[in-house]
């Protein structure tokens, strides 16, 4: 399946929450920007060599990016939808072996979306604790070209996705008009597994507006069919949500 079924099951989260009137309801909805390295191998076909990233910034080189948050939450209940999606071309950040004159250029377009439900298992007057579960989906798409002096000796590309079925656990501490939270989840599918963590500082300019930073790990394996793909992605991110 593709990741269009979780995006769909976003925008149905978000026309549902826009709708809601009950007072023990609330909707939040923004935006973040994730500035993660990325390292690891980008899959393609099984006969073509597989590109290597070594520690590539995204922010050396970022072409197109969209990230999206919303949550739904009521007295114990709630639902989670994050999406992230980025088209990144990497070059001179392709590992090759030493002393060869070889220009390698790297493509990747991905996208990755996780809708979720919680269930408040600690209701404290500081710290909640929520457990989450819910499914991840990817979709990742490779063009691979390497060169020499006047002649391409590699032209391949790939794509592929899958989603994971996703368990995990939230932790949010509000002090004032600052908060904290930290959250952690595993997802497996067929030959496919993910984990991701994350951990923010949270500030409430009004009642409504809501500033965020903090750092995100996020580690992905498909060994499905005819693709490697075994990326960690990790860095700072920062955004906004708006309490409707």
């Amino acid at each position: 399946m593709k990741v269009a079924v979780v995006l769909g099951c976003a925008v149905a989260l978000a026309a549902t929450a826009v709708q809601a009137r009950a007072d023990d309801l609330t909707f939040r909805m923004g935006t973040y920007v994730w500035l993660p390295s990325v390292e690891g191998p980008l899959g393609l076909e099984s006969d073509r060599p597989t590109p290597v990233v070594g520690d590539g910034n995204i922010l050396d080189n970022l072409q197109f990016f969209g990230f999206g948050v919303a949550e739904l939450s009521g007295d114990r209940f709630g639902a989670l939808v994050d999406f992230a999606y980025v088209d990144i071309g990497f070059g001179h950040d392709v590992e090759l072996p030493p002393q060869i004159p070889l220009e390698p250029d790297l493509s990747t377009k991905a996208m990755v979306g996780t809708v979720s439900a919680y269930y408040r298992v600690v209701d404290g007057e500081n710290w909640d604790v929520d457990l989450t579960g819910g499914i991840r989906g990817f979709w990742l798409e490779t063009d691979f070209t390497l060169s020499a002096p006047n002649t391409t000796l590699i032209d391949a590309g790939g794509d592929t996705n899958w989603i994971d079925g996703v368990i995990g656990a939230r932790a949010r501490g509000q002090y004032g008009r600052w908060g904290l939270t930290g959250q952690i989840d595993s997802g497996w599918g067929s030959d496919t597994s993910s984990w991701q963590g994350q951990a923010l500082v949270e500030y409430d300019l009004s009642n409504r507006w809501r500033l965020m930073g903090g750092y995100r790990y996020l580690h992905l394996e498909n060994d499905k069919r005819r693709v490697d793909v075994d990326l960690d992605l990790k860095g700072p991110l920062f955004g906004f949500t708006y309490r409707f």
